[in-house]
């Protein structure tokens, strides 16, 4: 008998200027965090590459704002029993804009996190893989261990987690600090 819950299922694009290590092991901590942060979810786990990465970047010209809160996300992947999360890894240039678009900075960062309101996709995340090398040192990480950092804080994000304030930012690196523990 299926299930009647939601299913999420995770594809990976690279569409950056530095190949990520371990892809599957990132696909799988996503997983691992929307399984557990969004328990109404069946995470399906295949971890299977996108055909482009351009197919996915296309989507994001109709995402919604990163600052959603945890009732959204449940009402956004509620609404069909099979929904797409694409994990992005791209250059600084491209979520430059997507940051400029979307959240009107000009400037780089180093993950963006959009829920769509679409039937397929729930939601993309993006990680800016040069920004990710250039920062790891300021967080003591390696490359691959920033890169799971960003993963984690990504899909916090699509669960409804923010930090705009002292309260919210000290919960999300709780829950963050939670799934990066050993």
């Amino acid at each position: 008998m299926a299930s009647s819950k939601p299913h999420i299922h995770v594809e990976w694009a690279d569409a950056g200027p530095i190949p990520p290590p371990k892809i599957r092991d990132l696909v799988r901590l996503a997983e691992r965090v929307l399984r557990a942060e969004l328990p109404a979810l069946v995470v399906k786990s295949s971890g299977t590459q996108t055909k482009s990465g351009k197919a996915a970047i296309a989507k994001a010209t109709t995402g919604k704002s990163t600052a959603a809160n945890t009732s959204a996300a449940k009402t956004a992947i509620a609404k069909t029993a099979a929904r797409t999360v694409n994990l992005v890894f791209c250059d600084n240039a491209y979520i430059r804009d997507l940051n400029k678009r979307f959240r009107k900075l000009d400037k780089a960062t180093d993950v963006l996190s959009f829920i769509y309101d679409d039937e397929e996709v729930f939601g993309e995340i993006y990680i800016a893989t040069l920004k990710a090398q250039k920062q790891a040192p300021r967080w003591k990480n390696s490359f691959y261990d920033e890169l799971r950092r960003l993963v984690v804080h990504g899909s916090l994000h699509l669960a409804g987690f923010d930090h705009m304030n002292a309260k919210d930012r000290k919960a999300m690196r709780a829950r963050e600090d939670l799934y990066l523990d050993p």
